[in-house]
């Protein structure tokens, strides 16, 4: 249920759109809500008439680039000659706001809105919309050109420019996960060098090859394991490492493991993060097929698991990756331990929720880095007396 002081529908849409009091000062804030299968937001546009009927400022028009596809609130800018409309020396004893809203697929739709009405929500009176939507940002006013495209060309825009950000995204991952493999061969290589030279012969010259077949670890009691594509998986491993220190025996990417190294550790703790709308990391993608027809028995180990999610860029499927990676080892006989509370976390759905807690601990690197360390520090103190 929206807290809005305006709001339209569009039924065969699945939409509500509203505009309301913004989060930000001096600008408005507009809404969309709904189940919409396809639908998208691709402009906004206000323009106002005074007491006597006549236009009171030039026409705002905000074109959304890429559309508004999902549950957001955005601000939206104001000019100054808006502004004194409303509030400055050439305010308005009356008149009408009309606001329209430019949607993929339907005829524009319209609402008028008495000056004094939108008054209240400028100045703050009025209620803003749910906390539960995600929070798009500043909007500014189009430029001239921009202003006059077409709804077709909205739609070509909007489409070239998500696009754009799909392939910045897939290229950042790639770089990410080339950077991540080059860490772990250098790591691998430089404790080559460290074993052979504490053995008096010459650096290796290359890291072997993990071989899958077979056992990679001479002995762990405590295993912590994780995939990482872009790094921050493995800044929180190593986090989690420092607080527990000696407690933990080895921490490992999934990259450098074989199955068959599950079987040795009496105490698991892995991480994953989501990726897109709840799939699993590629490096942990690659691994689960074989999982359950190779993996050892899991009976009698302890196991605790943590993950990635971003909140507000994808709320409907908030780390879902790691129920699906704790329900593969629970099936192997692994028993879950350091539930997590949800209390605190922005987000709308999560596969990763049993009870009224996360089946681990949650970290938020996008929207709530500043609460990583103090959840690290309590989920590892929580361990101590679960896991150990």
């Amino acid at each position: 249920m929206f807290r809005s002081s305006f709001t339209v529908s569009l039924k065969a849409q699945g939409l509500t759109l509203g505009v309301c009091r913004s989060r930000v000062p001096g600008t408005l804030e507009v809404f969309v809500d709904g189940q919409a299968k396809k639908a998208e937001l691709l402009r906004v546009s206000i323009e106002g008439t005074n007491g006597t009927g006549q236009q009171a400022f030039p026409l705002l028009s905000y074109t959304f680039s890429p559309s508004i596809d999902r549950p957001t609130a955005v601000a939206l800018e104001l000019s100054l000659a808006f502004k004194d409309f409303l509030v400055g020396r050439h305010k308005s004893t009356g008149g009408l706001l009309r606001i329209q809203f430019y949607v993929e697929g339907a005829q524009p739709v319209s609402a008028l809105l008495p000056v004094e009405n939108f008054l209240r929500l400028y100045r703050a009176k009025g209620k803003a919309a749910s906390d539960s939507l995600a929070w798009g940002g500043l909007v500014l006013i189009d430029t001239k050109e921009v202003a006059a495209l077409s709804a077709m060309s909205l739609k070509a825009r909007s489409d070239q420019k998500r696009a754009e950000i799909a392939a910045a995204q897939a290229k950042a991952a790639e770089e990410a996960k080339a950077k991540e493999a080059a860490r772990i061969a250098a790591a691998n290589k430089a404790a080559e060098d460290a074993r052979a030279k504490s053995a008096g012969g010459a650096p290796a010259a290359s890291a072997a090859p993990v071989d899958k077949s077979k056992p990679t670890l001479a002995g762990a009691k405590t295993l912590l394991v994780y995939g990482s594509s872009t790094g921050n998986t493995t800044d929180v491993a190593e986090m989690i490492k420092a607080e527990l220190g000696d407690s933990v025996d080895a921490v490992k990417n999934i990259t450098e493991l074989s199955i068959m190294d599950f079987g040795i550790p009496e105490r698991i703790i892995l991480g994953v993060p989501t990726w897109h709308i709840g799939e699993m990391q590629d490096d942990w993608a690659a691994v689960l097929p074989d999982f359950d027809k190779s993996a050892p028995s899991l009976a009698g180990k302890k196991l605790a698991v943590f993950g990635l999610g971003d909140g507000k860029g994808y709320p409907e499927s908030y780390v879902d990756a790691m129920q699906e990676l704790a329900e593969k080892f629970e099936k192997k006989g692994a028993k879950l331990v350091g539930l997590w509370p949800t209390e605190g976390y922005e987000f709308k759905k999560s596969k990763a929720i049993r009870g009224n807690k996360f089946v681990g601990l949650v970290i938020d690197v996008e929207n709530q880095d500043d609460q990583s360390e103090r959840r690290v520090k309590e989920w590892c103190a929580q361990l101590r007396n679960e896991l150990f």
